[in-house]
């Protein structure tokens, strides 16, 4: 199989060495080659025979390769957990202690390397003064964000010193106590990078406390944590990272999602992203989903000099170490001999984003990550075609990880290869300095001339923004159901790239402005609670805060039903953000855009209750953000695929779904999205691409979907010609934007142009555990996305629904039709609430949806249809056979009188005909004699004839 080529033949390839290679490793004594990585006894009982004394390998093929006497293996492992006894009984076992050799010799080492004898001997001395009681406290005082080996914390050390001690920070005739502040610099940085706040403890502020108790010499100002200093060059004293932070000016074309506003922590994190990028040394960002990883190393990135090139590399639970190694490979080129490297004489960075997303195997190897490690520790991997090695120069790995997901953690062999940063949800300082900044540019614009009081309101709308946000962080937290519970920088972003829609139009005074906040907040934090419960909880707190904060507005000035701000008040075509003055309104525009759509594009029976018109608002609100991606969460039926339609034509977006056809796979799926990449990136036509969960007919599927949906990047998605094609058809529109038309540069803006354009719109129903693990196999599917939560149907909309296709039953009479309509609605409220009842009694589901329900109006109408066409039928029938029995009645009538009639006559002619028969009775006696008479005549002459012929004879 390929997984046995990979981990059996691969490294056989580089143990069947030939005489003459033999040769050059001189000498007469044993050739040892070394199998570095983990064992798992799917190749590793292959290699039993190897192992024995006779020393062949014999592979499936049958080949059989026989090592030379002098041939040895050893095996490089971290621990012998999937070992067998086979496999181990073979083999002498050597475990190296951790403490055995410890970090002094690294530190020999490296102080060997340094130039300066005076440097050398201040180096001893500091190292042998810190590193053993730090090391001690990262034992056992304080908690990491990820477990990292000790002496990943050494070598860290080691590079920032390499970077901080310079000749010009400190000269051969400086003081000794220049190089201690430098050093207890890079010390805190190098052991303290890693900790982090949770919940309950801020472990910043217990290391700094340690800190500041167990070395005196090097003092920090007092207050605040010990990384919220960095180190004047020209004073050598500590001065705040405030001082450094940059000014933020407002990118109205960038979303805000992506946009960077600089604090405290990310520049001091963007200081040390530089020294290690200097020295050619990986990077993690290890934080929570929300954190600014991401945006905070491809700010770093998009801002690299000419002499770095990127690639983006996501991980998810599918990718395999032999996908990593094409997307690695893709952007290299051939050297000389074995040699690869990027083009030119440019650095390659790799960033490679939630890297502890890729699957775990059940012996616990995560293939991609001993791809990596591989480079890592030999700067080289195997070519999967030719079995040969392939040197690479000149990478560089930046990697983000959440420790929250995936496999939480990775390798140890590979994690202590990183300098490890861990990145916080940011304190409530840090956030009034992002998010007031990000509004009080936006309310400052001179073309929109916004109110003097609106702007002085800017302030206490943020100081209520993150209020709120707090709450919501601490009272609705993640379970095994409400696993999306998760509030992060992501939702304020959300909340602020809505109320940047705002024109001068729409606040028009501070209780506006307020009444903005809360369609944002309810529209990010409400729409993706999953039952009314939190919803009515949700609604408590939002009103106690605005009390806390305004307690001085009237609520009259922002509480208006219907809380709804959407981009077509003023009609379609004409997008302007404005609130909703009533219901009826709202329903008059969907209406006209319903018609306009049954016009143009097809028809579309739909049902306008309140509810209805809410998420036809909520959707068309996330299609008009910036790189607005939607997960729309209901059970079948609820209306998630009809609305997303009438709202992407609100919004001018072309649908697209797939249509799954026998054998459709992942090449379809490409092809597919290769066609919309070419629409939108070089024909500028804006798409709602709509997917369900029965268009999901492979779970790989969702690779795609997550690449597209993190970072607009899906590997292989295009030939490398028709990549060509696209670069040199949209260079010169580039160039126009005033950017130049590097190959880079022209990616970058066709990628931007396509997550602008396409809106991705997944229809997902909760039922079941399906959603939960594709969120946790593909993070950016709740991630990247913004949640609407469709609730059951309330009773107005039942009513509504009902009523609605009733009418359209002509024999159903208009008298009853409300009753009916009731009736219906009340059943399947019924339904939903024994359904409760029997998840508690019985603990199996029931579940009752809006289609259900709308299957009960089908199936009423049909029975209704059925038994008034039967009822009909048999009136009919017996119409006819009462006209039959009453024109049958009419001709009995007839026959009667006609009867009495001949009956008259029948008499009289009976009569007459007795007197008749007594005429001819007498008739007859007379003809009686005469025939007697005859008789008697006829025998006389009878005998006269006798006598005659005898008297002839004679």
């Amino acid at each position: 199989s390929d997984q046995h080529r990979e981990k059996t033949v691969f490294p056989l390839a580089s143990c069947r060495v030939d005489d003459a290679e033999q040769a050059n490793m001189g000498g007469d004594g044993p050739k040892w080659m070394v199998l570095d990585g983990d064992i798992d006894p799917m190749w590793i009982e292959s290699l039993n025979t190897v192992m024995d004394d006779n020393k062949v390998l014999t592979l499936a093929s049958n080949e059989r390769i026989a090592l030379t006497p002098h041939m040895r293996l050893l095996f490089e492992i971290s621990n012998l957990r999937t070992a067998t006894p086979a496999t181990v009984s073979r083999a002498g076992i050597l475990y190296i202690n951790p403490q055995d050799l410890g970090w002094n010799p690294y530190v020999t080492s490296w102080i060997e390397t340094r130039e300066v004898e005076n440097e050398k001997a201040v180096l001893i001395v500091l190292f042998d003064k810190y590193i053993p009681p730090v090391l001690e406290a990262s034992r056992t005082k304080y908690k990491k964000i990820t477990p990292i080996p000790e002496i990943a914390h050494i070598q860290m050390l080691c590079t920032l010193l390499e970077s901080l001690l310079t000749p010009v920070n400190v000269p051969p005739d400086c003081p000794k106590e220049w190089y201690e502040i430098y050093f207890v610099f890079a010390c805190v940085w190098a052991f303290g990078s890693c900790t982090f706040q949770d919940q309950l403890v801020d472990w910043r502020s217990e290391f700094t406390k340690w800190w500041c108790n167990e070395f005196k010499a090097v003092k920090f100002p007092s207050g605040g944590h010990v990384f919220n200093y960095y180190i004047d060059p020209e004073t050598k004293r500590f001065l705040p990272w405030t001082d450094k932070v940059a000014k933020f000016e407002l990118d109205t074309d960038i979303p805000l999602q992506s946009t960077l506003v600089n604090t405290a922590e990310t520049t001091r994190v963007r200081y040390f992203l530089d020294l290690l990028i200097d020295k050619r040394k990986p990077v993690m960002l290890v934080g929570g989903a929300g954190s600014g990883k991401s945006v905070l190393i491809n700010e770093k990135l998009n801002s690299m000099s000419d002499n770095f090139a990127v690639t983006n590399v996501p991980f998810n639970f599918y990718t395999t170490s032999e996908m990593l190694q094409k997307v690695l490979e893709k952007p290299l080129e051939k050297k000389a001999g074995r040699n690869y490297g990027p083009p030119g004489s440019k650095v390659m960075i790799y960033f490679l984003d939630d890297m502890n997303m890729p699957e775990v195997d059940k012996y616990g190897t995560v293939q991609p990550h001993t791809l990596i490690r591989e480079w890592m520790d030999y700067q080289h991997w195997y070519d999967r075609t030719k079995l040969t090695l392939k040197e690479i120069h000149n990478i560089i790995f930046f990697s983000c990880m959440n420790p929250t997901a995936g496999s939480f953690t990775i390798d140890s062999r590979l994690q202590r290869h990183f300098s490890v940063f861990a990145l916080s949800f940011p304190g409530p300082e840090a956030l009034f300095h992002i998010f007031n900044n990000i509004l009080s540019q936006h309310l400052s614009s001179h073309t929109l001339k916004f109110p003097t009081a609106v702007i002085k309101t800017t302030d206490l709308i943020t100081q209520l923004a993150l209020t709120m946000h707090s709450k919501m962080s601490s009272v609705f937290l993640p379970t095994a159901i409400k696993f999306h519970y998760i509030f992060n920088l992501r939702d304020l972003a959300n909340i602020y790239q809505g109320m940047l829609f705002c024109t001068n139009e729409c606040l028009t005074t501070p209780g506006r402005f307020v009444r903005l906040w809360m369609h944002e907040a309810t529209r990010v934090y409400c729409d993706k609670l999953v039952d009314h419960k939190d919803q009515d909880t949700f609604a408590k707190l939002m009103a106690e805060n605005i009390k806390k904060v305004f307690a001085e507005m009237p609520e009259s000035e922002y509480i208006e039903k219907p809380l709804i701000f959407c981009h077509f008040v003023e009609g379609l075509g004409d997008p302007k953000y404005l609130p909703m003055p009533s219901w009826a309104a709202l329903s008059k525009l969907l209406e006209e855009a319903m018609s306009q759509y049954n016009d143009l594009v097809g028809a579309m029976n739909l049902v306008l209750f309140e509810d209805a018109m809410s998420h036809i608002c909520r959707i068309n609100r996330i299609m008009e953000a910036p790189r607005g991606n939607a997960l729309l969460v209901g059970v079948g039926g609820s209306g998630k695929q009809s609305l997303s339609r009438l709202s992407a034509f609100i919004s001018g977006l072309d649908p697209f779904q797939v249509q799954l056809k026998k054998g459709y796979s992942m090449l379809d799926l490409k092809l597919d999205l290769a066609g919309l990449y070419l629409k939108a990136g070089l024909k500028n036509v804006s798409i709602m691409f709509l997917m369900t969960d029965s268009q999901v007919a492979d779970e790989r599927f969702l690779v795609l979907i997550n690449d597209m949906l993190a970072s607009g990047e899906i590997p292989e998605l295009f030939p490398d010609d028709e990549v060509d094609n696209i670069i040199s058809t949209i260079g010169p529109e580039v160039k126009g934007a005033g950017i130049p038309d590097t190959r880079e540069n022209c990616w970058k803006y066709f990628i931007s142009k396509v997550r602008k354009l396409i809106k991705v719109i997944l229809c997902f129903s909760p039922v079941g555990s399906t959603l939960r693990v594709r969120s946790r196999k593909f993070p950016a599917i709740v991630n990247c996305t913004s949640i609407n939560w469709f609730m059951e149907w309330p009773q107005e909309a039942l009513v509504s629904v009902s009523s609605r296709f009733l009418s359209e039953i002509d024999v159903l009479p208009l008298q009853i039709r409300k009753s009916v309509s009731l009736f219906m609605a009340y059943v399947h409220t019924s339904v939903n609430i024994m359904s409760q009842a029997y998840l508690e009694n019985e603990r199996r589901y029931n579940y009752t949806t809006p289609k259900s329900f709308l299957e009960q109006i089908n199936l009423y109408s049909k029975l209704l249809k059925f038994t008034v066409k039967d009822c009909l039928a048999r009136s009919r029938r017996l119409q006819n056979g009462l006209k039959k029995l009453v024109g049958c009645s009419d001709q009995v009538e007839g026959l009667k009188s006609q009867l009495a009639e001949q009956e008259k006559i029948i008499l009289e002619k009976t009569k007459a005909a007795t007197e008749l028969i007594k005429i001819v009775g007498k008739e007859q006696d007379k003809v009686a004699k005469e025939q007697i008479k005859v008789a008697e005549e006829e025998r006389k002459v009878k005998i006269m004839e006798e006598d005659i012929m005898v008297k002839q004879k004679i």
